[in-house]
């Protein structure tokens, strides 16, 4: 009786915490949406579903950023890696529409895992949304050798033109 006390006691404390930090032991999962979003997502990383990226993002471009925009006299592709599991791809698409709006050199294709996970192998992507540009030549923008990502929605805007303003 004893020891199926103690069982029973220990049990409940698991589920306690499993509860609390929303991990997951075996078939016992209280985060159940958000595992199941993870399982499909594979090994790539939504960051807002982590807790790494802010929830609210606007996706009006800021004076700086317009006047900014203007000087841009180059094409520049940009590629937005996304998923459909993804919540913040949706705010990262808008921004980049916006600054194709505002001028005409600068273009997006969408990439998505659950189509397309070739390109996200090809370039190491393996966090969402991932922004990767390139030049009139389809040459990756690189930066210290390596492939410049723009990574999350955090500051997406800033991180954007500035890459932007790079490629040549």
């Amino acid at each position: 009786m004893k020891v199926s006390s103690i069982v029973a006691f220990i049990l409940a404390f698991v589920l306690l915490i499993s509860g609390i930090y929303g991990l997951n032991i075996g078939p016992v999962s209280l985060e159940g949406r958000q595992y199941e979003q993870a399982k499909q997502i594979g090994s790539y990383i939504c960051l807002s579903c982590i807790g790494l990226t802010g929830s609210t993002v606007s996706h009006t471009l800021t004076e700086d950023t317009l006047n900014r925009l203007k000087k841009i006299d180059y094409p520049v592709k940009i590629w937005i890696f996304t998923s459909n599991d993804c919540p913040t791809c949706p705010d990262a698409k808008a921004i980049i529409l916006n600054f194709t709006l505002e001028n005409s050199n600068i273009t997006y294709e969408e990439i998505r895992l659950e189509t397309q996970g070739q390109f996200f192998d090809a370039y190491a992507v393996s966090e969402l949304p991932t922004l990767i540009f390139f030049n009139k030549d389809g040459i990756v923008l690189r930066k210290d050798n390596f492939i410049h990502k723009v990574v999350g929605i955090d500051n997406l805007q800033k991180k954007v033109i500035e890459a932007i303003e790079m490629v040549s």
